[in-house]
């Protein structure tokens, strides 16, 4: 065996293989580590979840030390004579130990880490960078016997690493060869390093490949998350207040009747003693590609501006449900409106998000939710299958089936060209009503489109209502086809039977890039919010609402009897309407719209207020804006959002 070792070694691509696997051992023993300290983690898991949680932590393992060791290694390779001198060989090889040793080193705090929080490092890493001093002096007077058998193993790994390096292979015969390999194994790692041949280079919500956070715990590993989590900006936290003092105002502001926080280790965790329907109604939400405020001819209607004859199938769903004029999205992009609305908490600044991250904590995940429920869940999006990474996100959220823009066929009857972006919404909303139609009852539904975002394309000139092959013109053409696809969508489910006993939710993820009135912040987050169904009265509501307060909606209105946290409200609850707020956020901004004005914080200062506030008012809305954030942000770092 050691002389098949010795000859390997001997080869250049023997050696770089051998030293490969070899910095791929300590991954392997930190998982066993963290599974064997932390047992209780992880008991719901079966053993063939576990082995396969090991197997697809490989791929974590592989992309961290592809992106960390790459380059020394393929210099240890370069075809010059200088190259295969012990000297070289030696600087490159130590090289690498140096980087294993800092990564062992990650995986050791990782794991001690983890036994805290129960969950691995991410952004609250970037957030205690800026004060390194206090991070050592931590780990000294806590950790000194860890920090002693780390040293200890690193010198000793000294001893076991030198053999590694012996002997130095020779040099190639052909070095036009060596270069073309070179060539080949920098494309190798590249690919090692995104983690495959996908859409998008592997994030940390890849890890969720089963519908448990506990598997996606045992498949990451910790230098991985920490390395992805400091790509993003220095997530903000920070006290306003004592923390009781905005507990108690953070939770004033989100209980409705019924609900209790028992729990003081984690402040937006409630009780919700819903009422349980005679039929457990289904429910399907529609995440509508910048459909705005300005645009969509009922929100028009109800502001008493003229309608532009574009949105007729949604303007008469609209007359038979409940169209909140008042709702705002949680942020402007779509990767922000599908965290609110599948979680219930917000991006804010600093702050990962869905698929770079954020999905490592307990949150109360809206098809987690409804599968303890006894719902299936589906979730489609019209654009590509890794879209922001939305498969995982929408496994990790708790849904069962997910079909991207790969996985749904053509279905229109006119014959049209492929967009590029992904599916067009008819194609979409139609394969959701197929799944929909044979789904186990009751079932919860996502649905995500996205013809309406740019280029604003339309599948053929039937949908051209506007002659100009840009700006407005060519949005609302774009908008009126996803109108369109919307109503068959909806006769379809009328057709089908299910329409009857399913509560729809149909908003938008963002403003469009042609929002009118965008001077005035409200409407830079103004989206239409329609409910349909059964148990909800139809009219016009004028409450304020937001993205964060849908999911207690959901568990309202379908009467479910659970524990969940969310930074919203029922919107079914007409207690204390005036007390109602959206939580928005552009940026490194925060904006608390409330229904007398609205403020704008940058978590430093006061930035701006709608014109005329009072002060007092003013002062008032900055302290249970700060007061949310300040428990919030708190509960997110320390993974005390839900349990």
């Amino acid at each position: 065996m050691s002389e098949r070792l010795y000859t390997l070694k001997r080869n250049a691509y023997g050696r770089l293989t051998i030293l490969f696997l070899v910095c791929l051992i300590p991954f392997t023993i930190a998982r066993a580590l963290i599974y064997a300290t932390n047992h209780s983690d992880f008991m719901a898991l079966s053993a063939g979840q576990v082995i396969s949680a090991f197997v697809v932590g490989l791929r974590f393992d592989a992309s961290i030390l592809a992106l960390t060791i790459s380059l020394p290694l393929l210099l240890m390779l370069f075809p010059f004579g200088f190259c295969h001198r012990r000297l070289w060989q030696g600087i490159c090889g130590w090289a690498i130990y140096i980087m294993l040793v800092v990564l062992v080193f990650m995986m050791i705090a990782d794991t001690v880490y983890f036994s805290l929080v129960h969950r691995h490092a991410g952004p609250e890493v970037s957030a205690l960078g800026g004060d390194i001093s206090t991070i050592i002096n931590m780990a000294v007077e806590d950790f000194p016997l860890a920090l002693t058998a780390f040293a200890v193993a690193a010198v000793v790994g000294v001893r076991l690493w030198r053999p590694l390096l012996t002997p130095v292979p020779a040099p190639p015969a052909k070095s036009w060869l060596r270069f073309v390999n070179l060539l080949v194994l920098l494309f190798v790692f590249a690919l090692i390093g995104r983690g495959g041949w996908q859409y998008k280079p592997v994030s940390v919500s890849d890890a969720f490949f089963i519908d448990s956070a506990a598997a996606g715990y045992l498949a990451l590993n910790g230098p991985f998350s920490i390395a992805h989590a400091l790509e993003a900006e220095t997530p903000v936290v920070k006290d306003f207040m004592p923390t009781t003092e905005a507990t108690r105002i953070t939770q004033d502001w989100l209980r409705s009747e019924g609900d209790q926080f028992k729990e003081p280790e984690f402040p937006l965790y409630r009780a919700s003693a819903g009422i349980p329907a005679a039929q457990r109604p289904n429910i399907v939400v529609l995440l509508l590609e910048s459909w705005d405020a300005s645009n969509v001819d009922a929100m028009r209607a109800a502001a008493g501006k003229p309608t532009r004859g574009v949105t007729p199938n949604f303007d008469a769903l609209a007359r038979a449900g409940r169209l909140y004029t008042n709702f705002y999205a949680v942020g402007q992009r779509s990767i922000e409106g599908i965290t609110g609305i599948v979680s219930g908490i917000p991006i804010t600044p600093g702050m990962p998000q869905m698929g770079a991250g954020l999905e490592q904590n307990r949150l109360s995940f809206l098809g987690e939710q409804a599968k303890a429920q006894g719902y299936s869940t589906i979730f489609l999006q019209s654009s590509k299958r890794g879209s922001f990474h939305v498969d995982a996100i929408a496994s990790r959220a708790g849904f069962e089936t997910y079909l991207g823009a790969e996985d749904i066929p053509e279905l229109h009857t006119d014959k049209i060209y492929d967009t590029g972006w992904g599916t067009w919404d008819h194609n979409t909303f139609q394969a959701a009503h197929q799944l929909f139609s044979k789904a186990q009852k009751p079932f919860l539904g996502f649905i995500f489109t996205s013809s309406t975002h740019t280029p604003y394309a339309i599948p053929t000139e039937r949908w051209r209502k506007f002659p100009a092959d840009e700006g407005l013109d060519m949005f609302l053409n774009t908008l009126y086809y996803a109108d369109w696809a919307l109503g068959e969508f909806i006769e379809a489910a009328k057709q089908a039977g299910y329409y009857d006993n399913t509560i729809f939710v149909l908003t938008g993820d963002h403003v469009s890039h042609y929002v009118e009135g965008s001077e005035q912040l409200p409407n830079r987050y103004r989206v239409p919010l329609l409910l349909v169904g059964p148990g909800i009265s139809p009219g016009i509501d004028s409450r304020v609402g937001g993205h964060l307060d849908i999911i207690p909606t959901l568990i309202d209105a379908a009467g479910w009897h659970t524990k969940y946290a969310a930074l919203g409200r029922s919107l079914l609850d007409d207690d204390r309407p005036l007390a109602r707020a959206a939580f928005s956020v552009r940026a490194s901004v925060v904006d608390w719209i409330a229904p007398d004005g609205w403020l704008s914080h940058n978590l430093q200062q006061r930035l701006d207020t709608s014109p005329a506030l009072a002060p007092a008012r003013a002062d008032d809305m900055e302290h249970h804006l700060t007061a949310a954030f300040q428990i919030f942000s708190r509960a997110l770092i320390e993974n005390r959002i839900a349990k």
